[in-house]
């Protein structure tokens, strides 16, 4: 899924940016229901809230479950190279794996 991460591959390399929207994404539900429940206390909308917040991230989880495996094997190669910050979006957070 293009939505978590971009793959970029070359002869060379494979170059993998994990971007920092779906991160951003998660503090905000986090922070709305957190708002919900100490201060609007209610029940209806943390019921509607807590379900799209666990299922946006398990769809993350599973997204992202390829490119870790892919990152694990190259780590053990030695093959990796990282940049970036994780809660940039001017340099995300890159994985360089070299062939």
């Amino acid at each position: 899924m293009n939505i978590f991460f971009e793959r970029k591959e070359s002869d060379d390399k494979v170059q993998i940016t994990l971007k920092p929207h779906s991160l951003y994404a998660m503090l905000a539900m986090l922070a709305v229901w957190l708002t919900n429940d100490l201060v609007l206390q209610s029940a209806p909308m943390a019921q509607i809230i807590m379900p799209v917040f666990m299922v946006f991230i398990v769809i993350r989880f599973f997204s992202l479950i390829r490119v870790q495996k892919e990152v694990l094997v190259a780590m053990k190669q030695g093959k990796v190279t990282t940049s970036g910050s994780k809660f940039s979006f001017s340099n995300p957070f890159t994985y360089i794996i070299t062939k």
